[in-house]
């Protein structure tokens, strides 16, 4: 059975529902609706046959460190990996070390929104989410650089994560993703060529899409999360050198 990679990138967050919440999962995947933000699938372009899914529009094929990809913008979804076979959920410490607890950031965001925790998260409420029932969580490589939280709280100076990976077992040859429209239930589904592996659901500008370094960030959107309105100051990554400053994953509780 193949393995399949879906790498979580820019500013989503993975909630992990307390206890008696309506939903059985282990992580909640959440893309907040971001200004300058595009949510989208990406993939390599070798692996896109764009003649077998006519439902969706890909961007045209673009070079980001040498690897050539597509991607089609997504917006208020649900998105799933069909055919899932994995039978166990495991943590990596990566995943712990590297992706920023919002409530060591900001130990005043005590819970998500109720609305985020629903069975199906109603329409107009986020970009995009995913659920994780089955596979192994972790950490991709962590940035070169250090990244600061001002005001400081609880969590550390550290090197965070690039984005956040599932690794998950499926049965075929070929993944399968299913889009659906939170607005009416209509569903599409992607499907890719056998040997696909590598799946990119992300929540960023078009130049950190294309690898453009860019001091950007939109940390705050983070807090836009929380069941609470959170006052300022709230802490957010201090400028520093690198792509991606402030739209990195993050994790609740």
């Amino acid at each position: 059975m193949p393995t399949i990679t879906i790498q979580f990138k820019g500013i989503c967050c993975h909630i992990e529902p307390p206890n008696g919440s309506p939903i059985s999962v282990a992580r909640r995947s959440v893309l907040p609706m971001v200004n300058q933000h595009l949510s989208y699938i990406e993939v390599y372009t070798n692996d896109l046959d764009e003649t077998a899914n006519p439902q969706f529009t890909f961007s045209t094929p673009f070079t980001r460190e040498n690897g050539s990809y597509q991607f089609v913008q997504v917006n208020d979804v649900k998105i799933e990996l069909l055919n899932v076979t994995s039978s166990t959920f495991s943590v990596m410490p990566s995943y712990d070390q590297r992706i920023p607890k919002l409530r060591d950031v900001e130990p005043r965001f005590t819970a998500v929104k109720d609305t985020l925790l629903q069975t199906v998260i109603a329409s107009g409420e986020v970009a995009a989410y995913f659920d994780i029932t089955r596979g192994v969580l972790s950490s991709g490589a962590s940035q070169y650089f250090r990244t600061v939280f001002q005001p400081l709280h609880t969590w550390p100076v550290r090197h965070l994560g690039q984005w956040v990976q599932l690794d998950v077992d499926v049965n075929g040859s070929a993944p399968v993703l299913r889009v659906t429209t939170l607005a009416d239930g209509s569903t599409r589904d992607l499907v890719l060529k056998d040997g696909a592996d590598l799946i990119t659901i992300g929540n960023q500008t078009l130049l950190d899409i294309q690898g453009i370094p860019s001091l950007s960030g939109h940390f705050e959107h983070f807090y836009d999360l929380s069941a609470i309105n959170l006052t300022p100051p709230v802490p957010a990554p201090k400028n520093s050198a690198g792509l991606g400053v402030g739209c990195s994953d993050t994790n609740w509780p």
